[in-house]
């Protein structure tokens, strides 16, 4: 077990700065999707995580609270996120649910 970053699609969907895609020092770990968080009615899409990628460093998480001022992200246990990007398997989904990114990255 380990952590991983999280990202709130509503709070990232409200303010679509993007900063942590840019940030982050592992290549093709947070991703961003247009067609996140449109299903909820939000203008931009959301900031999402390659779990498989992500490393557990929380340099998106410190670029989030502290430059961009939105708290949108948190690091939480690997087995407690509600959803997860898996680059293997180039899906989004829910742990129920599964749905095809519009733009998926191949890992």
């Amino acid at each position: 077990m380990y952590l991983v970053a999280d990202i709130s699609v509503e709070i990232c969907a409200a303010k679509s700065c993007k900063l942590c895609t840019q940030y982050c020092p592992e290549a093709n770990t947070i991703l961003y999707s247009d067609e996140l968080g449109k299903d909820k009615g939000f203008k931009y899409g959301s900031a999402y995580v390659a779990v498989d990628r992500c490393k557990g460093c929380a340099q998106c998480v410190w670029v989030c609270d502290n430059m961009a001022k939105n708290n949108a992200i948190k690091m939480i246990m690997i087995d407690q996120l509600p959803v997860a990007a898996l680059t293997d398997n180039v899906t989004y989904g829910e742990k129920s649910t599964t749905a095809t990114l519009v733009s998926p990255v191949v890992g």
